[in-house]
């Protein structure tokens, strides 16, 4: 090979070399002068933060293991604008993440309360009073209460029209005017609205309070573009301004934007790549049966009320403000069995972001793992199948009752005080609270389906009662079982005997209805016929005292101890009168006796009543809770063995006494009808309770038990202005048939941790 050639081939050589080495060089200057601090801040930048873990709760099964309320796998998105950059960046990220919401359908938390779309005004009539209270503490607390001051002025403008057309200023209105504190401003917002909304025909007022000061002033703020339509501006603002709620601690709740989001959802996040957009997994409460929706209750949030009291069993049990709890039903009443406990681990991310290890902490003293602990299960005295009867029956049969008829209620209980199946009449889906529009629905319902007719409806019993003036005479020896009284019709004393209660002679139903008198009748047959006119007799030997002892011994104006909010109810006495503001008089005395007048109960007491008088005087406390089990249902952890609340002594001729009127009214009497197809023998009472004037349906009551021999269980019924308790026989027998028939025995159900024979 000659020079030449050697020399030129070095120089392609060297040439070569040389490029790669400039091209090194230019690399290496984009790595660490043109994009160094980047680079650096990706490969430095590692947040390591604890979290908590919530645990799983535990399920609610009926007596025979049926689930009743579970727990599903779902995933949540939780937002930390501490990885989204810059303004700019940052809303542009939120918007998409918004938009793809959109296209899914996912609905998302923003409790700004502004309308969604322009005009802007207030939205405050709609919000809860923590989101009130939240709002006007952030808009002092970022200074944003001058817009919202303007809004005010406009609702003083709305005000003084109101008064120049005859109405009068809101006080609330000028207290507000006179106070710069934003908390008042807010309330005269709130309230002042709803004063000229109720004082003008016609003016919607809450929808005339321009919000548009306060969202240039936001959007100001947040450095929002001017290239957003309002739309979006308003769904942004909605976003910041729940980041902003924690941010400055003005709430304590992690913000999740969205909750029970689907798996296509998460692939789109992750494809577009949204800094600070986290989805975990997560479980959701999910119930199994359309039943018992007011047993059953629901979860949710901690409120600022239920946190922030003197007594906070949440503050001061180690929970979180963002913690779900039980809010009311079974879900509130057996909280602490039903929570578990939480864990907690560390969770390392990366620059955008993104989870880049995590494990569970340990505990330093005892070095265990601090793994979430799943709740315990709970397993309730509620049997599924009766309560799908008894729920059934009243939907189907209540509306045909009469014209007028409303609510109603049911009860189950058996000899010890189980409740075995309770439910209130309108009743709704358990599920309703994920669903929008059936919950508004529900709201609207003037009937309430929310109100659980069975623990906090007070009615009064009516001819149910007078098993207790019977038992009460018989066992204070003023009368005998076979003591007979005359109805002449109407009660009144022999003649030339003193008759202390004036001119009020009041008369038998029969005699009323059909100009009839029941004769001669010992206290079965008096029971059996419903004869006012011996239990007015009872009562005029007794006195109200001894009425109202027997009474507070069965239980009316007395706490069942349900796990449930309840009302005691009343009986009518001296005291009741005084307590009401009214008077009393001896011939309240009469109607007293067979349950009118100021005696009101609910529909648990009565059932409870009855099963102390057919179990032989023994009140057990009405109870849901049979026991709880492991999480893995493994281990009995407790069995509820509630003790006697009060017993009566009633000898077995007395008692039988009045259980043998019971059953010659469910063989013999007017209802025997329904139950002749019955596989058991049922003992019953009617009851008719007058309420409002003459023209008003009355309150239809009925309470049995079967089986009249041994009895099992005891049942009581309601309707409201559903006219006569007879009618409500039918709602028994369904219930009755449902217990008692081959089909429905008793069925056990297999669970985790159960042996298998």
């Amino acid at each position: 090979m000659d020079k030449k050639n050697f020399q030129s081939r070095l120089y392609v050589v060297a040439g070569i070399m040389g490029g790669l080495f400039f091209l090194f060089l230019a690399v290496l200057w984009n790595l660490q002068i043109v994009n160094g601090p980047d680079y650096l801040d990706q490969a430095t930048r590692r947040i390591l933060r604890v979290e908590t873990v919530d645990a799983v709760r535990g399920e609610i099964v009926d007596r025979n293991g049926r689930v009743l309320v579970s727990n599903r796998s779902t995933y949540q998105v939780t937002l930390d604008t501490s990885f989204m950059g810059e303004e700019a960046e940052r809303n542009a990220n939120l918007l998409a993440l918004l938009e793809l919401c959109r296209s899914e359908g996912i609905a998302w938390t923003d409790t700004l309360p502004i309308s969604e779309s322009a005009p802007f005004v207030f939205t405050l009539e709609e919000a809860t009073g923590t989101q009130r209270r939240n709002f006007a503490a952030l808009m002092e607390e970022m200074g944003w209460t001058q817009p919202a001051a303007q809004a005010l002025e406009r609702i003083e403008a709305l005000s003084e029209s109101v008064e120049s057309s005859g109405g009068s200023e809101s006080e609330d209105t000028a207290g507000a005017t006179a106070s710069n504190a934003f908390s008042t401003l807010m309330e005269g917002i709130y309230q002042s609205a709803l004063d000229v909304q109720n004082q003008v025909s016609g003016l919607a007022a809450t929808g005339d309070i321009s919000a548009q000061p306060l969202i240039d002033a936001m959007r100001d703020y947040y450095e929002i573009s001017e290239d957003y339509s309002d739309t979006d501006v308003r769904a942004l603002l909605g976003v910041l301004y729940e980041l902003s709620l924690r941010s400055q601690d003005v709430s304590t709740s992690t913000y999740i934007f969205a909750q029970d989001v689907d798996v296509r959802f998460i692939t789109l996040v992750r494809e577009h790549s949204l800094k600070g957009v986290t989805v975990t997994a997560t479980t959701a409460r999910e119930y199994k049966t359309t039943y018992a929706a007011h047993i059953l209750g629901r979860v949710g949030p901690i409120g600022r009320e239920m946190w922030y009291t003197e007594d906070s069993y949440y503050r001061n049990n180690g929970y979180n403000m963002n913690d779900l709890v039980g809010i009311d039903g079974v879900e509130s009443a057996f909280e602490e069995y039903l929570r578990g406990e939480d864990g907690q681990r560390s969770v390392e991310t990366n620059a955008a972001g993104k989870v880049v290890g995590e494990e569970w902490l340990v505990d330093s003293q005892t070095g265990e793992s601090l793994a979430p602990q799943p709740g315990d299960n709970v397993v309730l005295t509620l049997d599924l199948r009766l309560q799908e009867a008894l729920e059934e029956s009243l939907a189907e049969r209540v509306p045909t009752l009469t014209d007028v008829v409303e609510g109603a209620a049911g009860v189950v209980v058996n000899m010890t005080g189980e409740v075995l199946a309770m439910a209130s009449y309108p009743t709704y889906d358990p599920n309703i609270y994920s669903n929008t529009t059936l919950y508004n629905e529900a709201l609207d319902n003037p009937l309430n389906p929310f109100y659980n007719r069975a623990t906090m409806g007070t009615y009064s019993p009516g001819s149910t009662f007078k098993m207790i003036t019977g038992v009460a005479a018989l066992q204070e020896g003023l009368t005998t079982p076979t003591e007979e009284i005359y109805d002449t019709g109407r009660f009144q004393y022999p003649a030339g005997e003193h008759y202390p209660y004036g001119d009020y002679h009041p008369a038998c139903w029969y005699y009323l209805e059909y100009g009839g008198r029941h004769g001669w009748e010992n206290i079965s047959e008096a029971i059996r016929d419903s004869c006012n006119i011996y239990f007015y007799t009872m009562a005029d030997r007794m006195g109200i005292d001894k009425i109202n002892e027997y009474a507070a011994m069965f239980g009316l104006g007395q706490s069942t101890g349900i796990e449930l909010p309840e009302n005691t109810g009343s009986v009518a006495s001296p005291a009741t009168s005084q307590a009401l503001g009214q008077q009393w008089y001896d011939g309240l005395l009469l109607p007293a006796a067979i349950g009118q007048g100021d005696t009101t109960a609910t529909p648990l007491q009565l059932a409870n009543y009855i099963a102390t008088l057919v179990n032989g005087g023994t009140r057990y406390p009405a109870h849901l809770l049979k026991t709880v089990k492991s999480s893995d249902y493994s281990e009995v952890l407790l069995e509820n063995q509630p003790e006697a609340l009060d017993t009566i002594n009633i000898s077995q001729e007395n008692l039988e006494a009045v259980k043998y009127g019971m059953y010659l009214l469910g063989t013999e009497g007017s209802v025997s009808s329904y139950f002749a197809d019955l596989p058991v023998t049922v003992g019953a009472k009617t009851g008719t309770a007058q309420v409002g004037s003459e023209t008003t349906e009355a309150n239809a009551v009925f309470v049995c038990f079967a089986p009249y021999e041994n009895p099992e269980i005891a049942i009581a019924l309601v309707a409201e202005h559903g006219g006569s308790g007879t009618s409500m026989a039918a709602i028994a027998a369904d219930i009755l048939s449902a217990y008692f028939s081959a089909d429905s025995s008793t069925e056990d159900v297999t669970t985790e941790g159960t042996l298998l024979h």
